[in-house]
C-alpha cells in the first residue's frame, strides 16, 4: 500500500477491484485503510489507477462566491451554518432523487447513508466531526444513477474526488457538494471520548449535537443528552475532543498534506461557515448562521439557481468570504505533540490524560507564532 499520508480512505480502490480482494481495516489510530488479500489479487492495477490522491488537483483558480442563509428559520436553527445544504437536498428530493450524507448510527459512529424523504433528512443535518465511513456508498450512488435517479452526494472534497474517480468521471444526474473541511479526526478517539462521557454521567447517550446555536452561531456549543436526563454542554473551545480536533492533534495523516483544498474543486459546490461575515458583510450576520457558497461548475450553478428563492443571498469575492488562511483552503499542520499523543494512546492512557497533550510548551508556542508571522509576511509580499 502507498504511505498512510497518501490515503484519504475514500474506498474507490475497494469498489473498483474486479475480484473484490480489497477491504478497509482500522489501524492503530482508528483510521480505515485498504488491505489487499495478496493471494486473490490479479495485479490488474485498477486500484492504483482509481486512487484520487496522486492525481494533480486544480489550484490557483477562482470560484463564483456567495454568502447566504436559508429563509426558513427553523431549519436554519437545526443546521450548523446557514442551512444551504437543506435547500439543495429538498430540491433533489423534489426531483424524485436521493441524497447521500453523513449520519450517526445507534452507537454514534458516523456513516454515509442515502435518504429519500424529507423526514429522513434531519439525520444528515448538522456537523459530524468524525471521519465518515463510506462503506457501500459509491456503488449505491452508481446504482441510483444507472436507474435514472438524480443524486446529491455530500461529503469532504476527498470523498467526492474518490467518487468521481470511481465513476470514471461525472454523470448528468449527479450533483456533488463538499463541506469545507478542516480535517478529519480519529473515530477511535471519538469512541474513547464517548466512553469517558458515559462513565462520567453514569448513563448511555441519547442524543449528540456537535453545534447547538442556543448561545449563538459564533459561540456554538456541543451538547450530549444522556438517558438519565442529564446533559453535557460545553463551548467548543473547552471540549476536550474538539480541542484535539481543532488543534490538529488527532487528524488523519493525509489531512496534513491535503491535495483537495485548491480552487476550483472536483465538486459542483462547496459550502461552509462564513466566519468573519460580521466584518465584511455585516448585513448578513444575525448570529444565527451564515454560509459561504463556492460554485465550481455549470451544474453547480444550475443547482444554486434552483434553490435561490429559498435563500437570502449576497454575491461576494473568494478572498473576502474564504481567505487562503482559512482551514477550508489550507492543510492542517500537525500538532507538535502528535507523536507523543499517539504513543500515549498505545500505552492505554485514559482520555483525560490524553487531553493533556493538547497543551503546548512555551517553546512550541513561540515556534508556531514565528511560523505564522513568516507565512503572513510571505502572503503580504505576494510570494
Amino acid at each position: 500500500m502507498i504511505s498512510k499520508q497518501e490515503c484519504c480512505g475514500c474506498t474507490a480502490c475497494v469498489h473498483i477491484c474486479p475480484v473484490h480482494c480489497i477491504s478497509m481495516e482500522e489501524d492503530d489510530e482508528g483510521f480505515l485503510y485498504p488491505v489487499i488479500a495478496e493471494d486473490d489479487c490479479i495485479h490488474c492495477h485498477q486500484c492504483e489507477a482509481v486512487c484520487p490522491m496522486p492525481k494533480p488537483q486544480p489550484s490557483g483558480g477562482d470560484a463564483e462566491t456567495y454568502i447566504a442563509y436559508l429563509k426558513d428559520g427553523e431549519i436554519r436553527r437545526q443546521s450548523s451554518s446557514g442551512g444551504v445544504f437543506s435547500a439543495a437536498a429538498d430540491w433533489v428530493l423534489g426531483q424524485g432523487g436521493v441524497v447521500f450524507g453523513a449520519a450517526f448510527d445507534e452507537n454514534y459512529e458516523v456513516h454515509h447513508i442515502a435518504v429519500e424523504s424529507e423526514a429522513e433528512l434531519r439525520r444528515l443535518r448538522g456537523s459530524k466531526y468524525v471521519q465518515s465511513r463510506m462503506e457501500n456508498a459509491y456503488p449505491a450512488v452508481k446504482g441510483y444513477l444507472e436507474s435514472g435517479r438524480v443524486v446529491l452526494f455530500t461529503g469532504t472534497a476527498c470523498q467526492i474526488a474518490g467518487l468521481k474517480s470511481y465513476l470514471h468521471g461525472d454523470d448528468a444526474g449527479l450533483y456533488t457538494m463538499d463541506v469545507l473541511c478542516h480535517g478529519v479526526p480519529s473515530p477511535k478517539i471519538w469512541r474513547m471520548n464517548l466512553a469517558a462521557k458515559q462513565a462520567r454521567y453514569g448513563a448511555t447517550i441519547e442524543n449528540i449535537e456537535f453545534r447547538t446555536k442556543e448561545q449563538g452561531w459564533k459561540r456554538w456549543h456541543t451538547r450530549i443528552t444522556f438517558s438519565n436526563a442529564q446533559q453535557y454542554m460545553s463551548p467548543h473551545g473547552q471540549d476536550p475532543f474538539l480541542r484535539m480536533f481543532l488543534d490538529d492533534l488527532a487528524l488523519r495523516p493525509s489531512c496534513y498534506a491535503c491535495p483537495f483544498k485548491g480552487i476550483p474543486r472536483a465538486s459542483d459546490i462547496s459550502i461552509g461557515d462564513c466566519w468573519g461575515v460580521e466584518r465584511h458583510t455585516p448585513e448578513m450576520d444575525d448570529d444565527k448562521g451564515t454560509s459561504v457558497i463556492l460554485v465550481h461548475s455549470a451544474k453547480g450553478k444550475r443547482l444554486f439557481e434552483a434553490i435561490g428563492d429559498e435563500l437570502v443571498v449576497r454575491k461576494s469575492k473568494l478572498e473576502t468570504a474564504l481567505p487562503p488562511t482559512e482551514g477550508g483552503r489550507k492543510s492542517a499542520e500537525a500538532h507538535p505533540n502528535r507523536k507523543k499523543f499517539w504513543a500515549g494512546v498505545q500505552r492505554g492512557e485514559d482520555f483525560d490524560t490524553l487531553y493533556g497533550y493538547v497543551q503546548k510548551s512555551f517553546l512550541q508556542k513561540v515556534t508556531l507564532v514565528l511560523r505564522y508571522m513568516a507565512r503572513r509576511a510571505l502572503q503580504k509580499n505576494g510570494r
